[in-house]
């Protein structure tokens, strides 16, 4: 089981050291406060990474630094061999921390580093979980008797592993609590109230649903016979109302027409005077025409001869040009004194030169006298075409002013003969329209009548359809309001029967609910029944065998026999005897103290077989549990007890029983530390 044990600033020791462990009894001896108790102390460490009412603080050795465990034991279940380490120390705060902890398993690759995992794979290795360890297979200091007369019934339950019932029925309790409220069981009566008073609303409302929809039929009636007959009066109304516009637009053409006839008689007064004061046009027309086309050739011979003497003054100033520039050229020769021509290179003769200057200058004088006598004639002549203009153009505007009159008058005969057939027209038009009116009049009133009554008749009709489409329309919107108020009363009955129907279909569904989850917690009900049942029935034959096997184990660490039967009860799981001869029961801690002690290692063993755990049993100062006459049996007890328990690891500072011991671990305190020393009769 337990190979053995490597610790390091784990309470008193500070140094690195390594126990080993063997099959059989492990006795752990030294004087009081050496040490013993922290070698168990640290396997639970190991193991289970804490020790049951000791602060993890606590176990690092005292100040400070940080602690390492290594345990390492074969699974007695697959054989593996493992090994927990773990390491720790303190914070500046005072508080433990772990800073390492992992498990190798022999055969698997990878080690576990997780607690949780951990703990997971040394339970599935030592093949039963911590709380069973602790109170089972670790026998604390003064607690080696207990096991007879337990002052906790929880802790027993839970030892024997019977609390799995009454777990499961506590959580089957936790289930038909959540169940109670999940399906809101004690709102049964209320949604079955609410079921009734909805059922009986929806009734109600239903009935006046019906009395509603009738009433809106009544109502819709009235409103299309009250549109029906406002429709017919409006037609009426606008029927006379076209036919007052008809008789005011037969006002208007009468008007119109009367207007045309004075026109008429103007227009026709106009030409008269106008044909009176023309006289004869035509004769006036070709006169004027006969003036226009002299003015026009006297214009163009005008024309032809300021072209002629324009030419002649053209060539006038060009040979006055020519001389000017020949005068000038000379003179300035003259003036210069030059001997030679500079263009033509030829000797100068100023006498010569002379003489040809003035007969240019009179050459240049005769021909700008001839150039101002032509312009004289140019401007006469130019006058003279101005004025033929001036007489052609007054002779036109005569001539289109005499043309337009006579275009005017005949515009004016055309618009009197237009306006003749309009009057007409217009005349037969006012006639065949009166006599049209006048026959819808009496179509629509079914009489007949004067041309001069229609008129009046037509206005009073009128007046009297527009009272009755007035008195129509109140009434058809006092219809209307009530139709409205019909509908809406139907929409407030619908909405509450809506909401009605809603409250009874979910309470309905609500109570459908509830039914399915009272249906669930009978079911956990049921299931409550059987697992008391059940726990009954498991505890009984668990304490039985219990029993019996305590009474096996009693048999074979004495050779007496003064007891008929063992019995745990069923409550308080305190041990009870019977006596031989005797026919009661007695509780086993009144039967002396060595027999006691006996009862209690009985048991203790009679539990690990019933727990299917025959492998490793540590007891902590189990003498201290009873009196000094009693230890040395006790210690024989336990020591025969390695027959039947794989190992034992024994905390004593007695020497009895070494006779049984395999390996004897003693330990001393130097200077404070805690040291070990080992004899090993046997080692695997």
């Amino acid at each position: 089981m337990i190979k053995s044990l490597t610790l390091q600033g784990f309470k008193s020791y500070r140094q690195r050291q390594t126990i080993r462990f063997t099959p059989g009894v492990n006795k752990i001896s030294g004087r009081n406060a050496s040490g013993k108790t922290s070698i168990l102390e640290a396997i639970l460490f190991g193991l289970f990474g804490e020790v049951p009412n000791v602060d993890k603080k606590d176990l690092v050795t005292l100040g400070g630094g940080s602690l390492r465990v290594e345990v390492e034991f074969r699974s007695p279940l697959t054989n593996q061999r493992a090994r927990v380490i773990r390491e720790g120390g303190l914070t500046r705060e005072g508080v433990f921390r772990s800073t390492l902890s992992y498990l190798e398993i022999e055969g698997e690759d990878k080690p576990y580093a997780r607690e949780v995992d951990i703990q997971s794979k040394v339970r599935d290795l030592l093949g039963l979980g911590k709380r069973a360890f602790f109170n089972v297979v670790y026998c604390k200091q003064k607690e080696f008797v207990e096991i007879i007369n337990p002052p906790q019934k929880i802790r027993m339950d839970a030892i024997l592993g019977l609390t799995t019932p009454s777990e499961i029925k506590e959580q089957l309790r936790e289930v038909k609590a959540i169940l109670l409220a999940k399906g809101r069981i004690d709102e049964k009566p209320v949604f079955e109230e609410r079921m009734k008073t909805a059922r009986d609303r929806i009734i109600e409302g239903e009935s006046k649903l019906e009395d509603a929809r009738r009433r809106q039929l009544e109502l819709e009636k009235d409103v299309e016979s009250l549109k029906s007959q406002l429709s017919q009066v409006k037609d009426r109304r606008i029927l006379f109302e076209s036919l007052l516009d008809e008789f005011k637009a037969l006002e208007r053409a009468s008007q119109s027409l009367e207007v045309k006839r004075g026109i008429l008689l103007k227009t026709e007064e106009e030409l008269a005077e106008s044909e009176a004061e023309m006289g004869e046009p035509k004769g006036l027309i070709n006169e004027l025409e006969d003036k226009l086309r002299r003015v026009g050739e006297h214009e163009s011979h005008l024309e032809k001869a300021i072209e002629e003497r324009s030419e002649e003054r053209m060539v006038l100033d060009a040979e006055a040009s020519r001389l000017k520039h020949q005068i000038g050229e000379h003179s300035e020769l003259e003036k210069s004194g030059l001997t030679i021509c500079p263009k033509c290179g030829q000797k100068i003769d100023y006498a010569l030169l002379k003489e040809d200057l003035e007969v240019w200058r009179r050459q240049l004088e005769e021909k700008t006298r001839l150039v101002q006598a032509v312009e004289r004639s140019v401007n006469e002549l130019k006058t003279q075409r101005e004025n033929a203009v001036k007489e052609r153009s007054r002779l036109e505007r005569q001539l289109d002013l005499v043309k337009e009159r006579m275009r005017r008058l005949e515009d004016l005969r055309r618009d009197i003969d237009a306006m003749r057939r309009e009057e007409y027209q217009l005349s037969k038009r006012i006639q065949t329209k009166n006599m049209e009116i006048i026959h819808k009049i009496e179509e629509a009133l079914g009489t007949q009548m004067l041309e001069t009554e229609a008129q009046r008749l037509v206005e009073r009709q009128h007046k009297a359809t527009i009272e009755e489409y007035s008195q129509l329309q109140r009434r058809l919107g006092e219809a209307e309001s009530q139709l409205r108020e019909a509908k809406l009363r139907i929409e407030e009955i619908e909405k509450i029967l809506r909401d009605q129907r809603r409250i009874l279909e979910e309470s309905e569904t609500a109570l459908s609910r509830i039914r399915e989850y009272e249906a669930k917690i009978n079911t956990v009900v049921k299931m409550e029944e059987w697992y008391t049942e059940y726990a009954q029935k498991l505890r009984d034959s668990t304490l039985r065998q219990l029993e019996w096997l305590t009474g096996k184990y009693f048999e074979k660490l004495t050779d007496q026999q003064i007891y008929a039967g063992f019995h745990i009860d069923r409550e308080s799981y305190s041990l009870e005897v019977q006596p031989l001869g005797v026919n009661s029961l007695m509780p086993a801690w009144r039967a002396g103290g060595g027999h006691e002690s006996l009862f209690a290692l009985s048991e203790r063993l009679a539990l690990l077989r019933v727990m299917g755990f025959p492998n490793l049993l540590i007891l902590d100062e189990p003498t201290d549990a009873v009196d000094s006459e009693n230890i040395p049996q006790l210690l024989e007890y336990i020591s025969k007890s390695s027959r039947e328990i794989r190992q034992i690891i024994l905390v004593t500072h007695h020497g009895y029983g070494e006779e049984e011991v395999a390996n004897m671990i003693r330990v001393g305190r130097i200077d404070g530390e805690s040291k070990v020393t080992q004899e090993l009769k046997s080692y695997v």
